[in-house]
């Protein structure tokens, strides 16, 4: 009997004017590995949430999922939820609790797991993926990688039977993407967990997954393509390449200058910038590459001002507009028309000009597709499409972004690097931090690596 089979899966979300998924149908055996593949916006990460009780989006749903012969959805949540583990796109948004330590024990001491058993486990899952030294650290201290490696350790802390991930890499720099695979491949093989993976980037699992499912117009089939591993990433001939003199714009106008910069954390027992300095000129698409917990996001909070260093200058030279690591949390109405039409009356533009500059920038940032259809319906790369629209509203002469990629495919990868090269050539500076590099190499005019603190060019 399989571990997991799905008959004719079919959803609609509420007030939807299409079907997201039409008759999926596929089947999984126990300890198997899938990955789902797909397009921006093909449906994955709603697949894998119909498998999860717990999180299934609200809708019209049809068809079943069984785990087991048994009907998931029929199966008492405490008990579901130690059968299937799932691990979102984005790590913000599964942190629940302020430590590592307490993140691990939430979901058992919510299952009533006995403490000495809870602990057992903890000793056990923080030795498993290596991650002993994070125990007592603050969960807002760690990277967006490490929190993804933090998700992934917590849901194998409820011992499931079938653990769903969707992007898990989008956080994570190369090295840091290695180690989640193989730790990912061990929890496959060795716990026999059956694992279904929705990646845009499937030839990272190539000779570990089984079987590849690709997402396409709603309905679910098997992957025609053969699948090769990637070749080495050469991440630093790329990065020398994107700062060779002739990608260089050669401007002497100055965007952003950095001198001297220190910060740590509060409580913290070391600087996490160590005296960073950086010369950015105008007009040019500038990529901060580093490995997770470097100090990319921090970097950028304490140019913005949402944090601020203990010592040194930061010198901005025109408006500055950012899209953090989370764009969802740029938004507070249901779609992207309402939201960008409230953010124009807010910041006093004229009601006659509103309705041509949303569909001005939906054109340009290719979301006129998307402007009326709700967040929550917005795959993640959809989402990260409409905060870029958002900040060509804001009027900005330097854009700041934290992972501008996550969730997009390469079709969309594309679109951005031309979209940021237009942007350049009209007088703006882009500046992105990035585990990219390929995406660097395409985009950027210039760049440098946050390592130890300081950047290098």
């Amino acid at each position: 009997m399989e571990k997991l089979l799905v008959e004719n899966l079919s959803f609609r979300y509420a007030l939807g004017d299409r079907e997201v998924l039409k008759n999926a149908s596929f089947s999984m055996e126990k300890g198997g590995m899938a990955v789902v593949c797909g397009a921006s916006g093909s449906g994955k990460t709603t697949l894998l949430k119909l498998l999860c009780p717990a999180i299934a989006p609200k809708g019209e749903r049809t068809g079943s999922v069984t785990v087991d012969g048994r009907d998931i959805y029929a199966i008492p949540a405490h008990e579901a939820a130690s059968m299937v583990a799932y691990v979102a796109q984005n790590p913000e948004a599964q942190i629940v609790t302020d430590t590592a330590f307490g993140e691990l024990a939430f979901g058992p001491e919510n299952l009533g797991i006995k403490p000495e058993e809870i602990r057992r486990r903890i000793a056990w899952t923080a030795s498993y993926f290596g991650i002993e030294e994070w125990l007592d650290k603050k969960t807002q201290e760690l990277s967006g990688g490490q929190k993804q490696i933090l998700n992934l350790a917590s849901a194998i802390m409820m011992k499931p039977e079938i653990i769903l991930l969707d992007e898990p890499t989008t956080y994570l720099d190369p090295v840091m993407t290695s180690r989640f695979i193989s730790m990912l491949q061990s929890v496959n093989r060795e716990l026999g967990t059956t694992v279904i993976v929705a990646e845009h980037r499937p030839e990272l699992f190539a000779g570990k997954a089984d079987r590849y499912l690709t997402v396409e117009d709603g309905e679910v089939r098997e992957s025609a393509e053969e699948i090769v591993p990637p070749e080495p990433d050469m991440f630093y001939e790329r990065l020398f390449a994107v700062n060779e003199p002739e990608r260089r714009t050669g401007k002497t106008d100055r965007a952003l200058k950095c001198t001297d910069v220190r910060f740590r954390f509060r409580g913290g027992d070391r600087d996490v910038l160590k005296g960073l300095n950086v010369d950015i000129p105008k007009s040019c698409v500038y990529a901060l590459l580093g490995s997770n917990g470097a100090g990319k996001t921090t970097f950028l909070k304490c140019v913005t001002g949402e944090l601020k260093p203990y010592r040194g200058k930061i010198e901005l030279t025109g408006k500055a507009a950012a899209l953090p690591q989370n764009p969802i949390s740029m938004f507070i109405e249901e779609t992207p028309r309402k939201d960008f039409r409230n953010y124009l009356v807010l910041t006093g533009c004229p009601i006659k000009d509103i309705s041509s500059r949303i569909e001005a920038v939906a054109e340009k940032t290719g979301t006129a597709d998307l402007l009326d259809r709700n967040f929550l319906d917005l795959s993640g790369g959809e989402t990260e499409m409409c905060a870029v629209a958002k900040l060509m509203l804001t009027g900005a002469e330097i854009m700041l972004l934290d992972e501008p990629t996550k969730g997009l495919d390469t079709v969309s990868k594309k679109r951005l690097a031309e979209f940021f090269d237009d942007l350049s050539r009209q007088g703006m500076t882009v500046i992105f931090v990035t585990h990219d590099a390929e995406f660097a190499r395409e985009a950027a005019t210039g760049a440098g690596v946050l390592s130890g603190g300081v950047v290098l060019e």
